[in-house]
């Protein structure tokens, strides 16, 4: 399956319903249709979006981002949850860093500290940690990393991790949810889509109906 893109590098893909919003934020295909399957069943409940971008990157993330930004602003939405799916974490998590007061809540699902890591990134951020002080081996750069600058989210977190998810991938979230002033971390053990999508659909709407200043950890769950 294609979608073209406008020159601007976003596209809402679908939009249903009315009342409270999601978006669904995406950059990979391969989640469309279980980013659909949760809109469909949050529509039922709210209005729910799903956004596709073109690819997350070091030299991407900040245009995708006042793009995403931008569209949020012509649909007229006031406040929104957001819920990124892979890399779409990515702009979900700058858009609630740069703007704390539009993002009700904040999911992540399958989400890395750095969008479409290679190998030898994943090597060179471990190394980093090893080393004394944190030394950097990257000099410069405009990559995005979570990790130093999750303490200051201030919309709940929820951290999701699904049947698609590598250890490594796993590890990360683990990671990010222990990092995270507010946190749920939930694991999605259903591999099949429409089962899998409720788990989801349910865990999102539970976890919005906790209260926003109620700081809460959970110690990881299983849907």
């Amino acid at each position: 399956m294609q979608v073209s893109l406008p020159n601007s590098g976003v596209k809402v893909v679908s939009d249903r319903g009315s009342g409270r919003v999601f978006i669904a934020l995406l950059d990979d295909l391969a989640y469309l249709p279980l980013a659909e399957s949760v809109a469909k069943q949050i529509s039922e409940k709210g209005r729910a979006l799903v956004v596709l971008s073109a690819p997350v990157g070091d030299e991407t993330w900040e245009s995708l981002s006042e793009s995403l930004s931008r569209t949020i602003e012509e649909i007229g939405i006031r406040q929104v949850s957001l819920v990124g799916f892979g890399a779409g974490a990515t702009l979900a998590q700058n858009l609630t860093l740069a703007r704390p007061k539009l993002v009700r809540i904040l999911a992540v699902v399958d989400a890395t500290s750095r969008p479409h890591l290679t190998r030898w990134e994943r090597f060179v951020d471990w190394l980093e940690e090893k080393l004394p002080f944190g030394l950097p081996l990257r000099l410069g750069g405009n990559g995005f990393n979570i990790k130093s600058y999750v303490h200051r989210l201030r919309a709940p977190l929820l951290v999701v991790g699904t049947s698609r998810a590598s250890q490594f991938v796993l590890d990360e979230l683990e990671c990010l949810a222990a990092l995270a002033p507010t946190a749920w971390r939930v694991m999605l053990c259903e591999s099949e889509r429409e089962r899998e999508a409720a788990a989801l659909t349910s865990t999102l709407l539970s976890f919005y109906d906790t209260p926003a200043k109620c700081p809460q950890k959970n110690l990881g769950a299983v849907a």
